[in-house]
């Protein structure tokens, strides 16, 4: 509800907030005087003075909670549009040329066979400087969706295409060195990122071949 609130333009807020400060006191003020009528019927006698001031309370109430309605959706809208600055400054990581670069590099040259791959890497520095660029890139970018929930289908609509392809190249090579090291949480930002993009796809696109292979790759 609050995400649909920060989308109303300023005056629309007001109104919203107008109204809605409004009806609490109404209501507010109905109650109290219900309370007041019942209590009189009953033969207890009350202060006109404490009657009014009840509805005094009541919309000092009403306008605290209209200005509080009116600062949590600034503060939710302050809150997203930091979130998507953050995501737009990862996802223009993951167009640059050299990420682009970096992941047509390991579509076309790293192989399926880790050991085989590792030992190419190991005399290619410049194809180990890709691999790490890519896993750092999808660290960097799964560790920004797993703090914010709320965007995290949107994101991976937005970036799934490439880094589920380059997931499914890396991730055996992860889980090896993962083991090798003994760190379980070796890149695990870059695989909880990699997963949701799999899981995505094959959801939207139940063909889709997450093992395929190119020999040219944008």
């Amino acid at each position: 509800m609050l995400r649909e609130l920060s989308r109303l333009p300023a005056n629309r807020l007001l109104m919203v907030a107008g109204w809605l400060g409004l009806a609490t006191f109404l209501v507010g003020s109905l109650i109290t005087w219900m309370l007041w009528r019942a209590l009189t019927m009953a033969g207890i006698s009350d202060n006109a003075w404490n009657a009014l001031g009840a509805v005094g309370t009541m919309a000092g109430f009403a306008l605290t909670l209209a200005g509080a309605l009116v600062i949590l959706v600034q503060l939710n809208e302050s809150i997203e549009r930091r979130s998507m600055e953050l995501f737009s400054t990862a996802f223009e990581q993951l167009s640059s040329e050299a990420d682009v670069t970096a992941r047509r590099w390991i579509f076309i040259n790293l192989p399926d066979d880790v050991e085989e791959g590792l030992a190419m890497l190991e005399t290619n520095p410049e194809g180990k400087a890709h691999v790490k660029r890519v896993l750092n890139s999808f660290d960097y970018m799964g560790f920004l969706l797993s703090q914010n929930w709320d965007s995290e289908d949107s994101v991976i609509h937005w970036v799934s295409p490439f880094v589920a392809k380059a997931w499914c190249v890396l991730e055996p090579y992860v889980d090896y060195e993962a083991e090798l090291r003994g760190e379980p949480d070796y890149y695990e930002m870059a695989r909880f990122l990699g997963e949701r993009c799999i899981a995505w796809r094959k959801r939207r696109y139940p063909d889709w071949d997450p093992r395929r292979r190119f020999s040219k790759a944008l």
